[in-house]
């Protein structure tokens, strides 16, 4: 009975290890947040950089775009070089030619970002 018990214990202990490791959580970064579009504007193209730098980077949505009312995770594992970084300004450009900006986001304590 004792060693069913002890064998039981470590099965749950072994799977709450392998949850604690899994890749998903050891990639989290606690910049990553979610872009909403609050706007009537179709977003084309989506830069985020460090706010103490002028380099915005390349378009995060690539092809895709973002239409109004819906939203993106911008997952923050292409931008190591950054690390310990929290400050940073977001760009938006509308498929009418329009630009928002939002300028000194902490990423750190902000976990969603709406352009209107």
């Amino acid at each position: 009975m004792f060693r069913r018990a002890m064998l039981a214990t470590l099965a749950v202990v072994a799977v709450v290890a392998m949850l604690g490791m899994s890749p998903q959580s050891a990639r989290a970064d606690d910049r990553d947040f979610v872009l909403v579009n609050g706007s009537q504007r179709i977003i084309l193209e989506v830069y985020v950089g460090p706010s103490d730098s002028d380099d915005w980077g390349d378009d995060i949505l690539g092809r895709d775009v973002l239409m109004p009312g819906e939203s993106v995770t911008i997952v923050f594992s292409r931008f190591d070089g950054n690390a310990g970084k929290c400050a940073y300004d977001v760009r938006v450009v509308a498929r009418d030619g329009g630009e928002g900006r939002i300028m000194g986001v902490n990423l750190c304590t902000t976990s969603s970002v709406t352009f209107n």
